[in-house]
């Protein structure tokens, strides 16, 4: 069960589906008995999830995908592609992992997915991972792999179309990466963004507040030490480019934004929500009731539900 307003049943405990609920108490056993991934370097982390032992391991390769290097504006950025014979669009995806887990070779499953689903061609970017690269590695990244898609599409997969998408820390990429383009007057030719359970404000929300002390599956002393990683120079936590929630998002694409109520991170998919809203642009949002951070990596009704109206709201906005 999901929600496309912001209601007071979809915070209601009896509207929590069963599914979600079985989920939560298994995040909440495996939590209890793991050590804090706060606790755990880096470099640990990433090895752990490429090896199947985290809570959201990296998902296994597809014989599908190829890996391409993207060159533009002397910057070098790998991709991870999956094909189509005849696709409509383009779906640029952004991963997830706080700035410094993920790569673009994780996704494979859902990347397919999308790809066979959609008729599109799928492209995920391994941008640059702090501790090692801090801001504004990643974004920068971003940036080149979109204004290269904006300039060889056409040439290199025969349609110009492109749907920009990401989770949590790759959702706050996509919108920042588009106020990039809109910089350059040129977000319109992005057509929708996916953007799943983001973080938009480097400043602690009160949803981050209040989830203190809760077994999570994302921690505040986890939200803390990406944070600290990633922005390693004192930046502004103002400036859109680090908290794109300040940007002005004026003729920006459609959008839709994807939670669930027990997210640590549910303010910024509502605040942004509605600033994509006031701005005049069209936006959707689905609140899932009781879901934790990261719930549609998870395979449930709920999830499966959720992806449906997904695809829907994407392939609405391709012409």
């Amino acid at each position: 069960m999901f929600y496309k307003k912001i209601c007071p049943e979809a915070f209601k405990l009896e509207n929590i589906s069963s599914d979600i609920l079985k989920m939560n108490e298994n995040i909440a056993k495996l939590i209890t008995n793991m050590p804090s991934s706060h606790e755990i370097p880096f470099e640990i982390l990433r090895k752990i999830r490429a090896e199947g032992g985290s809570l959201l391991p990296d998902q296994p390769k597809s014989d599908l995908a190829v890996n391409k290097v993207i060159e533009f504006n002397n910057t070098t950025v790998s991709v991870r592609e999956f094909s189509h014979s005849s696709p409509k669009f383009i779906y640029l995806h952004i991963h997830g992992g706080g700035f410094c887990l993920g790569s673009s070779d994780a996704q494979d499953h859902e990347l397919e997915r999308i790809s066979k689903e959609l008729e599109c061609v799928a492209i995920s970017i391994d941008y640059r991972l702090a501790p090692e690269h801090p801001y504004p590695a990643a974004i920068d990244d971003c940036e080149a792999v979109a204004l290269w898609l904006v300039q060889e599409s056409k040439n290199e997969y025969g349609v110009d179309q492109i749907v920009i998408g990401g989770e949590s820390a790759g959702a706050q990429l996509c919108v920042a990466t588009l106020l990039r383009l809109k910089e350059k007057k040129l977000q319109h030719l992005f057509k929708a963004a996916n953007l799943i359970f983001g973080t938009y404000d480097a400043r602690p929300v009160p949803s981050e507040e209040h989830g203190k002390g809760k077994p999570l599956l994302l921690s505040n002393e986890m939200m803390q030490k990406f944070e600290d990683n990633y922005l390693q120079n004192n930046e502004d936590r103002t400036d859109p480019d680090v908290s794109p929630i300040f940007g002005d998002f004026k003729d920006m694409p459609p959008a839709i934004f994807t939670v669930g109520t027990n997210d640590l991170l549910l303010d910024h998919s509502i605040s942004m929500y509605s600033r994509w809203q006031v701005h005049g642009n069209n936006a959707e949002i689905i609140l899932v009731p009781g879901a934790d951070h990261a719930f549609i990596a998870f395979p449930c009704k709920s999830s499966s539900a959720v992806w449906d109206e997904l695809n829907k709201f994407i392939a609405k906005q391709i012409k």
